[in-house]
Formats: C-alpha cells, sequence, structure tokens
C-alpha cells in the first residue's frame, strides 16, 4: 500500500453525488474510548475554498495510539450528532499510529468524526464546524482595514475569520514592530461575530463581517475572510514593500516590507492551506497626489504580480474597488478601470463614487450610514457568473 500521505480518498456523499456506494455501514458514534487520539487538522471552524466543480480536498490527519489501524471518518450537518452519515474508509494507521488522508466533499458546513480501529482497540475525534466553502483576503488601507465604527458581526455561524484572540493587543503591537509571522494567531477558526479582529492586520468587524454573511447567504456555503489592510498606505508602498524597496513614513516600516508583507503572510501561512477564491483590493484614495497613471498602473500591477507568484498561482484572482479621490482627481479612477481591463484575472469590484455623502464622514472614510451600503456593494460586485466562472487557488496536493 502506498503510504497514505498520499492517498486521496474521494468521498461520494448522496446529497451531492448520485450512483455511488458507500462501503461503510451507520453505526453509533462515541468518543468514551482509551487510546489516545489527536486530530491536527482540519481544525474548527475552518473553511477550505471550494473548486469550479463545487468541492474541495478536505485535509484529515492525526495520531492514535493504534498501529496499522482502518481510519474512517463520516460527514454530518454541522450541529448534528450521530444521524446515521455512512463511515469513508481513509487506509491504515502508519506504524507509529499516525494518519493523513484527503476527502472529496461538496460544499457544506460540517460536523466531522474520525474513527481509527485495530482490533479490539478503538479511538476517535471530533470536528464539530468545518467548511467547503468561499475564502478571501482584503488588502488596502484605511477604508479597508477598518477604525473605531463597526457593524455588528455575523450572527450565520457559517461566516469565520482567522481572529487575533483577546487581549491579544500586546502581540499585535510587536507582530506591527516585527512581522514576525510566528506572533500571527494559530491555524484556526473563529465565528466572525461581534469584537471579532481579523487576521493579520484587520480591525474589527468593521462590515467585512456583513459582507461575508451577505455572501455566505446568496451562495448558501461558509466564508473565511482573512484582513491584510494596512491603515495610511497607498499604491506605492504596496508596490515598494513587495519589490522589497524602503520608503520614508511616519509609521509604516519599510524594512519590514509592512504593508505588502501582511499579504504574504495570509497567502503562505494560511491560504497556501485553506486556498482562495479572491483578494478584494480597496485602494487607491491616498493616491491622489500622483498626477502619472502610468506610474499608479505600475504600482497596481507590482504587487498583484508579487502576491501571485507568492503563491504560486498565477491566476489569482482580484476584484478591484474603483473611486474617485475627493475632488477633481480622476486619474485614480481611470487606473483602476484600466487595471481591470488591462491586468488578466482582475475584476470590478464595487463603485464606491454611487455612495451617497452621508455615507463617509470625511468624503473618504465610511461613516456608520456608509458601512451597510459598502457590505452590500461589495457582495453586489460578486455575483454568481463570479462563482462560477472565476478560478480559485487551491491547495497543491502532494
Amino acid at each position: 500500500m502506498r503510504p497514505i500521505q498520499n492517498l486521496l480518498v474521494l468521498v461520494c456523499l448522496a446529497v451531492a453525488f448520485t450512483g455511488c456506494s458507500h462501503p461503510g455501514k451507520p453505526r453509533t458514534f462515541s468518543c468514551s474510548f482509551p487510546y489516545g487520539f489527536q486530530l491536527t487538522a482540519p481544525a474548527s471552524r475552518l473553511v477550505y475554498q471550494r473548486g469550479l466543480d463545487g468541492t474541495a480536498l478536505l485535509p484529515i490527519a492525526g495520531a492514535s495510539g493504534i498501529s496499522n489501524g482502518t481510519v474512517e471518518a463520516r460527514l454530518n450537518p454541522a450541529g448534528s450528532i450521530n444521524t446515521g452519515a455512512p463511515w469513508q474508509p481513509l487506509g491504515n494507521t502508519r506504524p507509529d499510529g499516525r494518519f493523513d488522508a484527503r476527502l472529496r466533499v461538496p460544499a457544506g458546513w460540517y460536523r466531522l468524526d474520525v474513527e481509527v480501529r485495530g482490533g479490539s482497540q478503538m479511538a476517535c475525534g471530533t470536528v464539530s464546524n468545518v467548511g467547503v466553502g468561499e475564502v478571501f483576503i482584503v488588502v488596502g488601507h484605511s477604508v479597508a482595514q477598518g477604525g473605531d465604527i463597526n457593524l455588528a458581526g455575523a450572527t450565520d455561524d457559517r461566516v469565520n475569520t482567522i481572529a487575533w484572540p483577546t487581549n491579544s493587543e500586546t502581540t499585535l503591537r510587536e507582530y506591527e514592530r516585527t512581522a514576525d509571522p510566528q506572533l500571527l494567531p494559530p491555524f484556526r477558526g473563529t465565528q466572525f461575530g461581534a469584537g471579532v479582529v481579523p487576521a493579520p492586520f484587520g480591525h474589527g468587524t468593521y462590515f467585512w463581517a456583513q459582507f461575508a454573511e451577505r455572501v455566505a447567504r446568496t451562495q448558501d456555503v461558509p466564508v473565511l475572510l482573512l484582513n491584510a489592510a494596512f491603515g495610511g498606505t497607498s499604491l506605492e508602498h504596496w508596490a515598494k514593500s513587495a519589490r522589497g524597496e524602503p520608503f520614508e513614513h511616519s509609521f509604516v516600516k519599510s524594512e519590514l516590507r509592512m504593508p505588502y508583507i501582511n499579504l504574504q503572510h495570509a497567502l503562505r501561512r494560511y491560504a497556501s492551506v485553506t486556498g482562495v477564491r479572491a483578494i478584494l483590493a480597496d485602494q487607491g484614495q491616498n493616491d491622489w497626489p500622483e498626477t502619472d497613471g502610468g506610474k499608479v498602473f505600475a504600482n497596481y500591477a507590482t504587487w498583484v504580480a508579487q502576491a501571485r507568484t507568492d503563491l504560486g498561482f498565477p491566476e489569482l484572482a482580484v476584484v478591484v474597488n474603483r473611486a474617485t479621490p475627493p475632488g477633481t482627481r480622476t486619474t485614480i479612477r481611470e487606473v483602476q478601470e484600466r487595471v481591470i481591463r488591462e491586468i488578466p484575472f482582475c475584476f470590478p469590484g464595487p463603485d464606491y463614487d454611487t455612495l451617497a455623502p452621508a455615507d463617509r464622514y470625511d468624503h473618504v472614510h465610511l461613516s456608520a450610514a456608509g458601512l451597510p451600503h459598502a457590505a452590500q456593494l461589495w457582495a453586489e460586485a460578486l455575483p454568481a457568473s463570479f462563482f462560477s466562472q472565476v478560478k480559485p487557488y487551491l491547495p497543491v496536493v502532494p
């Protein structure tokens, strides 16, 4: 038998596929058994990006005290217990009791049960919430990162982020000082509710939690959203930091490759495992002094190309907002339209020029009235055709 880490198990779930046999038999599930068990993947409340076929390969890995035992798993709707879903074989544990495999799973929000059996021995574990759906990463300046005004968090249990723990302000400041990825939150999800601060650099729920909730409900899938934006930055800062070039700034440290390093960490630390549908880019308002559209376009192209290189995926989708800075400075808006036309796999995002004057308290930053409108505009920029046609990044399976 090939090593189980190279085994891809294609699971046939009756709710999504027809004409499939189920070798496992329904049985009562209880984890009150000896022979220690550790389930290392998937972590709770993570969402794995679905492909254009609506499925993902869900990683399942762990260890038990049982050598060469048989490993089986089943998926029930999240919140359910012992509903009789069939068990699916995953192969055998190695002599040291470890195992890892993947299940082909349709989009949905699940409870995962895993069992290891060897003779009279049994070990088992459960992940109560794990999903297959949509993953997004936000980049940009303060209009993307957020501030002191936040909408209520998502109420839909399927809307998640990877969050900074409560009372982690000191660690977050140390991360801003060093950009050390080891300081970032561990690889597990958190429901994107009130008071949650998304990694790697977001500010609260802002409007993004409600945007994600709109996507979850219209697409009927779980959503994971990360925020890599950095307030006070321009496209020039993003381009230079993507290239590792220095620039002067009162609080953004170019020697750390801020602000771009936040996106690199989001891609390499998190999205490389979960996959990702698109980067949501809310930029341009701080670039109004630049009148040379060619320079602004080159700055967009630079960080986009670097992100695709860092992920190893030239087709990584970028959704670009459009907004005219205050006054009659039309260059930025014109460049954003050009980016959408000319840079492959870039797509039109919301049109902030349609916001009402009351939606922005200083003509740039979103007011309490503007936040729900922004959430709606971003959700409307991603119609059903976007999800059926825009190719996501899916993790490379060894």
